[in-house]
């Protein structure tokens, strides 16, 4: 039953969002709204490139051999250069941010989504504590010189213990996590054990205080119901997505993803409520087309 709900609330969205426009006149008239318009998102998420720009990193409180250390907050200064190594002086807001910049362990044991603040010449600041010694993928989002989104991603080496890795184990379909007393369960279309490499899958997100089973109300987060990172556990294959209003509720929050390439991948979905963060973690296996 619900699998054809789900079809139906598919049907009704094609309609609704792409009854203007057909398919072959969508990269002269794009849509802006309607499954569509998100499945393009989606898509375009998985190979968003840094267009030839870079960001610097520089860190205090190096150790001995020059690495932030792990275990103390630290201040990193993000340089954005041009593909002429020119300073950017001009950005446009991407989901009410600058810049979004996700930090990541190597074994993805570790996740933060943080915005560094805005200093002026392309240069942005932000604090952060490493948890441990180890390598630390960084990925900076941000809108420069009036192009589109553009993502640059650069490992940092942190001093310090280094803990054990260990090997990413996917959940079974459907799945749940609960985080400070709030049940987050993730289901899909097709099923968690279908999920395959290059085509659309539907993540549905449904919340609840998992004391009571109640529905919570929750809160724009960034622009929208919720975020979504996704790591391959090589951390090579990067996508970001954004919620689907159209199809998400105060409890609910639907997600449209295209995984690049077969793999073990690890999600990070973020929801607000009462005004606090709530970053739900899940593994997934994804197969080859």
């Amino acid at each position: 039953m619900g699998y054809a709900v789900s079809l139906l609330a598919l049907l009704l969205l094609l309609l609704n969002g792409c009854g203007s426009a057909t398919m072959a006149g969508v990269d002269v008239h794009p849509p802006t709204k309607g499954l569509l318009h998100y499945l393009q998102q989606a898509g375009q998420m998985g190979n968003v490139s840094d267009r030839g720009y870079r960001v610097a990193v520089e860190a205090d409180g190096m150790d001995e051999d020059g690495r932030p250390v792990g275990g103390q907050e630290i201040s990193l200064a993000l340089q954005v250069l041009d593909p002429a190594g020119r300073p950017v002086d001009e950005f446009a807001e991407d989901m009410t941010k600058l810049m979004h910049f996700i930090v990541v362990s190597k074994d993805l044991a570790d996740f933060q989504h943080l915005h560094p603040v805005y200093e002026g010449e392309g240069r942005f600041g932000v604090k952060l504590t490493f948890p441990n010694g180890g390598p630390f993928l960084l990925v900076s989002e941000f809108m420069p010189d009036g192009k589109g989104l553009t993502v640059y991603k650069t490992w940092i080496d942190v001093g310090g213990e280094e803990p054990g890795a260990a090997k990413l184990k996917p959940d079974a379909s459907p799945t749940s996590v609960t985080v400070d007393g709030i049940e987050i369960k993730l289901s899909a279309m097709p099923e968690l054990n279908e999920l395959k490499a290059g085509g659309t899958v539907m993540l549905d997100f449904a919340l609840r205080k998992a004391d009571t089973g109640e529905r919570i109300v929750l809160e724009p987060y960034l622009g929208t119901a919720g975020h979504c990172v996704i790591l391959d556990e090589n951390a090579r294959q990067y996508l970001h997505v954004h919620a689907v209003s159209e199809m998400s509720t105060g409890s609910s929050v639907m997600f449209h993803a295209a995984f690049p390439k077969a793999g073990v991948y690890k999600l990070w979905a973020q929801f607000q409520y009462q005004g606090r963060v709530y970053t739900a973690p899940f593994v997934v296996n994804v197969q080859g087309a």
